[in-house]
C-alpha cells in the first residue's frame, strides 16, 4: 500500500446549510413563576391571582415550564463597527477627491440563554452573541443578560464556538442565580412532549418573561452542514414554534429537564418566513462539551485520530483504506491496523476521504467515535476516543 502523502484524518473547530435564524410564530406568554403580581414571591405551583385551577389544567406542562422559565434569559448584545457613508453635500465628482466618509455605526441584537451553573454560566447561540459575524459583524462593546424577574446584569463573552453555534456568556457577582436541571443522559423518545422557551422578539412585546411554545420531539440524530462553516450533529428536531429571538433559548421535557438549546427553524420560503413544524436545537450533552472547553481552554482544541488514509485507494470500492497509524494514537488504540478498510463512522456511510473527514468534524476532544471497518472479509466494530493533537515540538 502506498503511503506516501498519505492524509492524516484530524479535525478541529471547523465546520460547514444556509438556514434560519429567524423563528417562526405563536407563542403565548408564561407567568414567572418566581414573582407574584406586585413584587411578592410564590412557590411554583401556587395561584397568587386566588383561583383554584382544577387538575386537569395543572399539566405536566404546566409544572415543567414553572421550573425551567426562570433559568431562560434575554441576551442582548451590542456591536460597534465603522462604515463608509454617502455625504449628499459631495455627491458633485469633484468631491471625489476628498475620498470616502466614515463613521461608528451602534448595532445592537436580541436572543436567549439559559443559566446553566450556579457561578453565572449562560449557554446561549454563537449567532446571537455574534460569533460568526465576520469583518462586518464590528466589535462586542458588551452584552446584558435581563432575567425574567426584571433584574439585569452586564456579563463578559467566555468563549465562542463558530463550527458548533454556541457561546457561553458569564453573569459575575450575582449568588442568588436560578439554574436549569439539566437531563444527563441522551434519552430522548420521538414523539414525547417538549417545551421551547425564549424571548421572543425580545423587548418588542415590552415584557421581560420568557414565552413558551409546545410540540413533541419529531425526529433525533438529525446532522446538517451549511454554508457558513457550521456542524450540527445530532440534533434534536421538534414541531414546537421557534420564534425570532428564541435562538439560545431552552428545549425542555415533561420533567422541565433541559435537553437542547434551540438553534434554527426551516422556514417556507418565498416570502414566508415562520415556522412550518421543523425546529431544531443542539443536544445539550453536546453543548455541555462545548461548554466545559470554553471555560478550560478559551476555544475548541483540536484533535487527531493518527489514522493516515490511503490516497490511492481502489474506487470501485466503498470506503476508505488505512495507509498508516501513528503508534500510540487514537487509531492504534482502537485496535485499526494498516490496510483495514473503514466503510462506516458515527453511523455514515463512508465512500470517500472527504467523507470521513466530514463526519469526524462533527466531534472534538474527550468524544467517542464508533466505526465499523473490514479486515480482509470479516466486519468489525471499534470506538476511537479522540484525544488532543500533540504540539509539534520545534527542533534546533
Amino acid at each position: 500500500m502506498n503511503i506516501k502523502n498519505a492524509s492524516l484524518i484530524s479535525a478541529g473547530a471547523a465546520g460547514a446549510l444556509a438556514l434560519a435564524f429567524t423563528m417562526g410564530a405563536g407563542s403565548v406568554a408564561v407567568p414567572n413563576p418566581s414573582t407574584a403580581p406586585g413584587g411578592g414571591s410564590y412557590a411554583a405551583g401556587s395561584n397568587p391571582a386566588g383561583s383554584n385551577p382544577s387538575d386537569a389544567r395543572r399539566t405536566a406542562i404546566v409544572v415543567a415550564t414553572e421550573k425551567a422559565a426562570p433559568s431562560v434569559v434575554s441576551v442582548t448584545v451590542r456591536r460597534s463597527a465603522v462604515v463608509a457613508y454617502g455625504n449628499p453635500f459631495f455627491q458633485d465628482p469633484f468631491f471625489d477627491f476628498f475620498g470616502p466618509q466614515y463613521r461608528r455605526k451602534e448595532m445592537s441584537s436580541l436572543g436567549s440563554g439559559v443559566i446553566v451553573s450556579k457561578d453565572g454560566n449562560v449557554l446561549t447561540n454563537s449567532h446571537v452573541v455574534g460569533g460568526g459575524a465576520g469583518e462586518d459583524g464590528g466589535q462586542l462593546e458588551g452584552i446584558t443578560v435581563t432575567l425574567p424577574d426584571g433584574r439585569q446584569f452586564p456579563a463578559k463573552l467566555v468563549g465562542a464556538d463558530n463550527a458548533n453555534d454556541l457561546a457561553v456568556v458569564r453573569i459575575q457577582g450575582v449568588s442568588d442565580l436560578p439554574v436549569a436541571s439539566i437531563q444527563e443522559r441522551p434519552d430522548n423518545l420521538i414523539g414525547e412532549w417538549v417545551v421551547a422557551i425564549g424571548n421572543p422578539y425580545g423587548y418588542l412585546i415590552g415584557d421581560t418573561k420568557p414565552t413558551v411554545t409546545v410540540g413533541v420531539i419529531s425526529a433525533v440524530n438529525r446532522t446538517f452542514s451549511s454554508t457558513s462553516d457550521i456542524h450540527y450533529h445530532n440534533m434534536i428536531q421538534t414541531d414546537a414554534s421557534i420564534n425570532p429571538g428564541n435562538s439560545g433559548g431552552a428545549l425542555i421535557n415533561a420533567d422541565g429537564k433541559l435537553i437542547g438549546i434551540n438553534t434554527f427553524i426551516f422556514t417556507g420560503g418565498g416570502q414566508s418566513q415562520g415556522s412550518i413544524g421543523l425546529g431544531f436545537a443542539i443536544p445539550i450533552q453536546k453543548a455541555k462539551l462545548v461548554m466545559d472547553e470554553l471555560i478550560k481552554y478559551g476555544r475548541i482544541r483540536e484533535f487527531t485520530t493518527g489514522i493516515y488514509a490511503d490516497p490511492n485507494m481502489d474506487q470501485t470500492r466503498p470506503g476508505v483504506a488505512i495507509a498508516n497509524l501513528d503508534p500510540g494514537s487514537p487509531g492504534s488504540k482502537a485496535g485499526l491496523k494498516t490496510g483495514d478498510i473503514i466503510y462506516e463512522v458515527a453511523g455514515k456511510r463512508i465512500n470517500t476521504l472527504q467523507d470521513v473527514q466530514d463526519v469526524f468534524k462533527l466531534f472534538q476532544v474527550g468524544e467517542s467515535v464508533e466505526i465499523l471497518y473490514l479486515r480482509g472479509q470479516e466486519k468489525r466494530k471499534t470506538s476511537i476516543l479522540l484525544e488532543e493533537k500533540p504540539k509539534r515540538r520545534n527542533l534546533y
